[in-house]
């Protein structure tokens, strides 16, 4: 029997934090479920988040959302959160940056995604091909 883990999103985020921060930019990290109960026993509820971060690098600031994909040639767009549709939506909206952060763990490929593109695709989903120009390396 093949033991699978389940994709928690964590490593991705880890990686993209000391990367940015590698790079010289500030990374604010809005707090979510997981770091709020991560050693409670009475859970608490914790309201949904624009992003994961908010990123100012190079004299720009962004809402940065880290998704990571474990077994798939694919972003589904069902792996975005209502409220963080409805954030995008509106930041890009008053001209502002937001960007989803896509670790496919297969190829530990990263790519960098404007939400504007994203907020307007035909399709529900952006299969890898589509993805390729968005592709970038941390060093």
């Amino acid at each position: 029997r093949k033991l699978t883990m389940q994709n928690t999103g964590k490593p991705s985020e880890d990686i993209f934090e000391e990367n940015m921060k590698a790079l010289g930019a500030h990374v604010y990290r809005f707090e979510d479920h997981a770091d709020v109960n991560k050693s409670r026993v009475r859970k608490r509820i914790v309201s949904s988040k624009p992003s994961d971060y908010l990123v100012t690098e190079k004299g720009l600031t962004a809402y940065a959302e880290v998704k990571s994909i474990a077994e798939s040639s694919r972003f589904d767009f069902s792996r975005i959160e209502k409220r963080q549709w409805r954030e995008a939506t509106k930041v890009t909206k008053a001209g502002g940056l937001y960007y989803f952060y896509l670790h496919f763990i297969s190829i530990d490929g990263w790519f960098k995604v404007p939400a504007s593109l994203i907020l307007s695709w035909p399709k529900k989903s952006m299969r890898f091909e589509e993805l390729t120009q968005f592709q970038f390396t941390w060093r």
